[in-house]
């Protein structure tokens, strides 16, 4: 009986979040693959300094901030009165700025990675 009530425990709260604010899959993947488009394509090399790039703005921002200040730069070009609640979001505008602060150094520090090739010497 008491292995029947640990497993259970284990199981419903062995599987919920560590953190209550902590990045959701689906993001990390739009993350990735957005950035990996931006350095040429999928390759490992993109990948590893696009995971770089991640793990360096989820150690600095909450995903909450992070989230604001994207919605803010994805619609702050949109035109008309819907465009103004975004343009006007002075919230919105501090987190966009963090986070453009925090996308200068994560691309600082991970470097771009380029796949190099081992020539074999010939024997001569």
């Amino acid at each position: 009986m008491n292995k029947l009530i640990v497993s259970i425990s284990l199981l419903l709260f062995g599987s919920m979040p560590t953190m209550a604010d902590e990045f959701p899959t689906e993001e990390t993947v739009r993350y990735a693959l957005n950035c990996m488009a931006e350095l040429g394509g999928q390759t490992d090399e993109n990948l590893y300094t696009c995971a770089c790039r991640y793990d360096a703005i989820r150690s600095t921002m909450s995903f909450s901030d992070y989230e604001e200040g994207y919605t803010f730069e994805r619609n702050k070009s949109m035109p008309g009165e819907k465009g103004a609640s975004f343009r006007d979001n002075k919230r919105g505008e501090k987190f966009y700025k963090e986070l453009l602060k925090v996308r200068k150094a994560a691309n600082a520090d991970c470097l771009v990675v380029k796949h190099v090739e081992l020539i074999k010497p010939t024997n001569k």
